[in-house]
């Protein structure tokens, strides 16, 4: 078993929804069905790619190489796209690295265990998220799982969704000390089934707390705040933390 990530070329933004169909279209089929095109971005973020990690099949007579491989099998590689089986004990320490160089090539990179997209800084530009902060500012920080540089609303309700006993703990992040954090059950010192949501707006005596047991609730709240709404429509009561 593997944590795999998958990178290739888009032009503009695409939804988490659409990166996923695309991952299972490469999987299941060629290339071409499933809608990503030729770049030389990719070839490039290949070549670089395996001068630090080097593929199985590039190791085979090398053991220090074999060794230094954090790949569970072949890469699945095109002009194209890249997949690649990252194992499961190395995943904390490649899948940063896979999603920088991706970025740098200009390439979006897809996590399919969270169904995650991650995209390169030219297009988290066009996220139109952040309110008067301008675009791309976000950042989303799970319990488990990668850290999202501008993510959208379709990641940020899909992360809020997924919070669970293990994945505990959410955090939606702007620059300047604001965030809105949440965490489920006794991890966050509730009762289980209960959400612990702070809300943080730039400093000690602008942090405030509720307690919900509303998923729905706390979606909104993550989205109204990454939309950079004025006020709450969620009728919840605000407790002030400090002060």
């Amino acid at each position: 078993m593997s944590f795999d990530l998958a990178v290739w070329y888009e032009p503009g933004r695409i939804s988490a929804s659409l990166a996923a169909e695309k991952y299972k279209s490469l999987c299941d089929s060629s290339t071409s069905a499933a809608g990503v095109v030729v770049s030389d971005a990719v070839t490039a973020f290949h070549r670089a790619l395996v001068v630090d990690f080097p593929e199985l099949s590039d190791s085979a007579a090398d053991s220090p190489r074999v060794e230094a491989s954090p790949w569970t099998s072949g890469l699945d590689v095109s002009d194209a796209h890249v997949i690649m089986p990252i194992s499961w004990g190395r995943a904390d320490e490649i899948a940063p690295a896979v999603l920088a160089l991706a970025g740098r090539h200009g390439l979006v990179c897809f996590d399919p265990q969270a169904e995650v997209l991650h995209l390169p800084p030219a297009l988290r530009e066009a996220n139109g998220l952040g309110g008067t902060d301008g675009a791309g500012v976000l950042r989303l920080q799970p319990c488990v799982g990668l850290n999202v540089e501008g993510p959208d609303l379709d990641v940020i309700d899909r992360a809020v969704r997924q919070l669970s006993a293990d994945n505990w703990f959410l955090i939606l992040e702007k620059p300047e000390g604001r965030y809105v954090q949440v965490g489920q059950g006794p991890n966050a010192g509730v009762n289980a089934g209960e959400f612990a949501v702070e809300h943080r707006d730039g400093s000690m005596e602008r942090h405030y707390r509720c307690v919900l047991s509303d998923e729905d609730q706390v979606a909104v709240i993550f989205a109204e705040f990454a939309s950079g709404a004025e006020a709450w429509s969620v009728d919840v009561r605000w407790e002030r933390m400090w002060g």
